[in-house]
């Protein structure tokens, strides 16, 4: 009787061992596989929505960069005082170039994908060809151009991957802020603005021409004239994925949208379920080619009259799985899991555009972590002794998985 129940034990033992096996082996692959079922599939008139009940979400998981994307890349742009860009700049990564935004009195700048400078795209100013603010910009190298959106603009300024001025595009409406996808072979443009009281649309296409084909009315999407709304367009998928983010007055239950164009009609594909809906957060919505994912942040006063959010918590949902849970990004490819990182992704990269002097205090806070492992750490060594602090910016990018 013993021995049987010896066996029967030994048996049990096993048995919990290889479920452990198993589900640490899910969890080395899948960071969200032990994640709760965050989100239900909703079938609704213009297809499915996938919805994320926040109170789902259970604890905070840390997302290894691998698991996004595949093999970093690390370039340093030139040293040419014309190509110098520092400070934080919004970047594009194409097969062949890096596009860096203005900022502020610094223009655009063109460069190959490994950092040789090309060229200055367009002007600081207010002339033909020039520009103050911009909001959004486009790589097209397989047309080679470049397009630009200036903040409050009726026009899209266009360049070639050399910097020689285009005729620009000009708008059917005046787009305050907005984001927009070119379709160069096409000729034609579409195009999402933050729809102020009055405007007529909230997305519409058009062709070089300035002729509208289509449109949306803004409808329920209207906001007040205040600009501190936002539009958000990712661009990390085929679909024309784009979400408007409201503060002011208050934040509203809203969903990240496809425009579907052939149908001329926004499809709502992400959203959320808050569990206050008297008090809902700031937040926003971006698709990944595998996941959804949000954030939820509080304004903060910091001034009499100025607001700013609070530090962002961020979510994640499988769109296959629909597991999801609060998470940390950290980038396994140069240091732990301490060594968190801004999930900022965009045109199907993550991309991060920082001053040497930056990334070497980052880098080196790694090295001194005794868990780093060596082939990490050597890898970190040696890009650390690279760094110039005193030269360009450094781009470190990683092309997306799609599956």
């Amino acid at each position: 009787m013993k021995k049987k129940i010896m066996i029967l034990s030994l048996c049990t033992f096993c048995l919990f061992s290889l479920v452990a096996f198993i589900c640490n082996s899910e969890a080395t692959k899948d960071p969200l596989a032990l994640s709760p079922v965050a989100a239900k599939r909703i079938t609704t008139p213009t297809g499915t929505l996938i919805s994320c009940d926040l109170k789902a979400l259970k604890d905070t998981v840390d997302i290894p960069l691998s698991y996004l994307t595949e093999e970093l890349q690390v370039v340093k742009l030139e040293d040419k005082d014309e190509a110098l860009v520092g400070g934080w700049v919004r970047t594009t990564v194409s097969d062949n170039y890096i596009l860096v935004s203005n900022k502020k009195q610094t223009p655009y700048k063109l460069f190959t994908r490994d950092g040789k400078f090309i060229t200055t795209i367009g002007a600081y100013g207010q002339g033909p060809n020039e520009y103050a603010n911009t909001y959004s910009e486009q790589l097209d190298e397989t047309h080679n151009r470049i397009y630009i959106l200036p903040w409050q603009s009726d026009k899209l300024l266009v360049f070639d991957l050399k910097g020689v001025p285009q005729t620009p595009i000009p708008l059917c409406l005046r787009v305050p802020k907005g984001q927009f996808r070119v379709d160069t072979g096409k000729s034609e443009v579409t195009v999402t603005t933050l729809p102020f009281q009055g405007s007529p649309a909230v997305v519409w296409t058009q062709d070089f021409e300035g002729k509208r084909k289509k449109f949306i009315p803004a409808r329920h999407l209207t906001v007040p004239r205040d600009f501190s709304n936002e539009v958000f367009m990712d661009k990390n998928t085929p679909d024309y994925s784009v979400m408007l983010m409201t503060i002011v007055p208050s934040p509203r239950v809203d969903s990240l949208y496809h425009y579907n164009a052939q149908q001329n009609r926004l499809e709502a594909r992400f959203t959320a379920n808050y569990p206050n809906k008297e008090k809902i957060p700031w937040h926003g919505y971006t698709e990944y080619p595998r996941h959804f994912v949000g954030d939820v942040s509080v304004p903060v006063q910091v001034s009499a009259n100025t607001w700013s959010g609070s530090k962002p918590a961020k979510y994640i949902v499988d769109k296959q799985t629909l597991h999801g849970n609060y998470f940390h990004l950290y980038n396994d490819f140069l240091g732990t899991k301490k060594m968190q990182i801004w999930p900022s992704f965009g045109n199907g990269y993550y991309i991060a555009n920082m001053e040497p002097a930056q990334l070497k205090e980052t880098l080196e806070k790694e090295l001194a972590r005794k868990e780093l492992p060596s082939d990490v750490r050597k890898r970190t060594q040696a890009l650390v002794k690279s760094l110039d602090e005193d030269g360009n910016n450094v781009v470190l990018f990683a092309k997306m998985k799609n599956k």
